[in-house]
């Protein structure tokens, strides 16, 4: 009896002794996870990494610095260790424009992996330049799939900060890539958006003798590039030829359409007009349309902006005029490679503006991979 009694408490303490333990595992366990997440929460971005940026304006931002310069201070890409999934969300693929930002971003990584790096990249867009849900659907899925960084065009400034909010509290590294602005991403390559509306005022003032009536289609309201072009387009004209008139400035919302039925209106309301500027080439193209319907065409002066192939064609044919061309395929490389310098460690600047020009008759058959040669452009060069 007592030695079965003996091996009854030597059971039970065994017991204790076990569950002890076992109640003490699992205390650590859920410490080592609750430091886990306390590090994670330490490592997530800034919430809002730009808001100096927010605060200047991306346009006069004082730490903005070319392509050239940016390369220039940041060297050599640090070589690409492991495998990286990129991101690209993109704007709608009917304008052309972001048809080629999905080229160059798709080229650029075609040749990493010719490189032997083992890069992806996936890109997509909204349904329509107006359709904010849609594309911010698009951004969340890449977030959920836990894309390594993420290029992002946003429709306006505000459809998809809760992404990136979502993207900033995961640590995932974002660019955005040319639109719009957003303070909760760090860094952004893109035109110089006010740049580009004081080339085309420059432009068309020379074009039309430095008097007259000129008029503005405009982008998206809400949009920061098309606000900032035609501010700079107007405040041209307010520093340095007041003889010629600012008349009219109407939104088209990107649209070929609205811009051709805004144009018709225009042709009868101001029969003085010489110049009218697009916010973009798509635009344009529907300011040429009204124009060829009355006869105007060579008579009024119509600059576009973006550059792209359509527009390039028709001033090659005499008919559009001119377009600011800053160059989308090549943006979008720039863009992927800074990316991939942020996800290599590189302090990326905040801004970087891209190369753009006025393209017109005269130099429309110039190769574009000539004007970023002459700031610098190689491809992505890395270390040895």
């Amino acid at each position: 009896m007592k030695k079965l009694l003996s091996i009854l408490l030597s059971t039970m303490l065994m017991v204790t002794v076990f569950t002890a333990c076992s109640k003490t595992e699992s205390k650590d366990a859920v410490k080592e996870v609750t430091e886990t997440k306390q590090e994670l929460k330490k490592d997530a971005k800034d919430p809002m990494p730009a808001a100096d940026v927010a605060k200047q304006g991306y346009d006069f931002y004082d730490g903005a610095m070319t392509y050239g310069d940016a390369i220039k201070k940041l060297g050599p890409i640090p070589k690409i260790k492991g495998t990286l999934q990129l991101g690209y969300v993109c704007k709608a693929f009917e304008n052309e424009f972001w048809r080629m930002q999905k080229e160059g971003a798709e080229h650029i990584v075609s040749v990493l992996k010719e490189q032997g790096y083992d890069v992806k990249i996936d890109v997509r867009a909204a349904q329509g330049e107006a359709d904010e849900q849609g594309q911010l659907a698009v951004f969340n899925d890449m977030i959920n799939k836990k894309y390594d960084g993420i290029l992002v065009s946003a429709i306006s400034a505000g459809n998809l900060v809760p992404g990136a909010e979502k993207a900033n509290e995961k640590g995932i590294e974002m660019v955005v890539s040319m639109d719009a602005f957003m303070p909760q991403i760090e860094s952004t390559v893109g035109a110089w958006h006010y740049q580009a509306g004081q080339l085309a005022a420059e432009y068309i003032n020379k074009a039309i003798g430095g008097k007259g009536e000129v008029a503005i289609i405009q982008g998206l309201p809400k949009s920061s590039p098309a606000i900032t072009r035609t501010e700079g387009f107007k405040k041209w004209f307010e520093d340095n030829n007041k003889n010629v008139t600012v008349v009219a400035v109407q939104n088209a919302d990107w649209d070929r359409m609205k811009a051709k039925d805004i144009t018709d209106i225009w042709l009868k309301q101001y029969p003085n007009l010489k110049g009218i500027y697009a916010n973009n080439d798509t635009m344009a193209m529907g300011a040429l349309e009204a124009a060829r319907a009355v006869d105007k065409i060579g008579k009024i002066v119509i600059v576009g902006t973006d550059g792209t192939s359509e527009a390039k064609k028709s001033i090659a044919s005499g008919e559009l005029t001119a377009t600011v061309d800053s160059f989308p395929y090549y943006m979008a490389q720039i863009s992927t490679e800074m990316l991939v310098r942020k996800l290599m460690g590189q302090d990326v600047p905040k801004v970087i503006y891209s190369p753009q020009v006025i393209v017109d008759k005269k130099n429309v058959d110039k190769k574009a991979e000539d004007v970023y040669k002459s700031v610098g452009w190689n491809g992505m060069v890395f270390e040895k």
